[in-house]
């Protein structure tokens, strides 16, 4: 019995404690204290031909008067303040300035109504303008195709669109002269290629950009090899010389599409021999070359890769 009132004595007086705790930090939090509260801070109405070259800073600290409350909510999560730049000052060319410490009615009226700011320990927040510009960039395309054995691609790799508009700040648009695509990997292709692929531009958090992504297109076909034999015409050769060569026709050997195959001909596929070129390096032989490689073809041998001849004076 006796340890029950002790008990209760003990939970009566723990009770009074907390209250009499918990009126004396109300009485002191709603008395007002000064103290440094860092702001982060925020930039609106830029004139519109205007675009910030660098980055500004992105947090003041002030001096300020308020309740213990409000105190408390500062410290413990940063308060937003707004500057607006129709106020700033130009001092010479893109460099502009704003001095905080002349607009402290319009700060304060951004926080409570218990709030006074008393100073910006920031005397002068600087920024470099400049205007805002366009201009057309080409697209570069990062990829790596791995086909299945026999195939390849076609022609050329088109982008769509092959370049596009960036607008931005003029400093950092003076820097970009391309953007490449991110990383398009793919492997045992065996059919057309036909997919969109996105830029890299996450880095670039000042500028707009007309497309971010762009789609790429390519035509693929199975590989075969084919040949054809064929003449060979000499160049260079003295008009008052006559040659005979030894062989008088060469095997040209190549990989083509399937698709193509009927498109190379003899009338289409042309070798030549520079006489001059073999005098010059003082050889004894023709080097045999296509005279124009056609686009459909790859991987182009030329058989024998040596014309021996006989040349004599007419």
């Amino acid at each position: 019995m006796k340890d029950q009132k002790i008990n209760f004595k003990l939970k009566t007086f723990l009770v009074f404690l907390s209250l009499s705790i918990l009126f004396w930090m109300l009485i002191k939090l709603s008395k007002t204290y000064s103290s440094e509260v860092v702001f982060r801070v925020e930039y609106s109405n830029l004139e519109v031909a205007k675009a910030l070259q660098s980055e500004p800073i992105k947090e003041i600290t002030a001096s300020i008067v308020s309740t213990g409350f409000n105190m408390i909510s500062y410290k413990l999560r940063k308060k937003k303040i707004t500057i607006d730049l129709s106020s700033i000052s130009h001092r010479k060319g893109s460099k502009y300035y704003y001095l905080p410490n002349n607009h402290l009615p319009e700060l304060q009226n951004q926080l409570d109504a218990e709030t006074q700011v008393e100073r910006v320990f920031q005397d002068s927040i600087f920024f470099h303008l400049g205007i805002n510009k366009t201009k057309k960039i080409p697209i570069e395309l990062d990829v790596d195709f791995q086909f299945k054995l026999g195939y390849n691609y076609v022609g050329e790799i088109l982008l769509s669109p092959d370049s596009i508009q960036i607008t931005g700040p003029e400093t950092q648009l003076d820097t970009i002269h391309k953007l490449i695509t991110e990383k398009l990997k793919l492997l045992e292709v065996s059919a057309k290629i036909n997919t969109k692929i996105g830029l890299q531009i996450s880095k670039y958090d000042k500028i707009s950009f007309s497309e971010t992504e762009v789609l790429v297109t390519v035509k693929v076909d199975k590989f075969t090899e084919g040949s054809l034999t064929v003449p060979f015409n000499i160049l260079n050769l003295p008009s008052n010389y006559s040659i005979t060569t030894f062989p008088d026709e060469v095997k040209v050997i190549y990989q083509v599409a399937l698709s193509n195959f009927n498109k190379i001909t003899k009338e289409n596929t042309k070798v030549i021999c520079d006489f001059k070129n073999s005098e010059n390096n003082g050889l004894t032989y023709l080097i045999p070359k296509l005279q124009a490689q056609s686009g459909l073809i790859t991987s182009v041998r030329i058989v024998p890769d040596k014309i021996e001849f006989l040349i004599e004076k007419k």
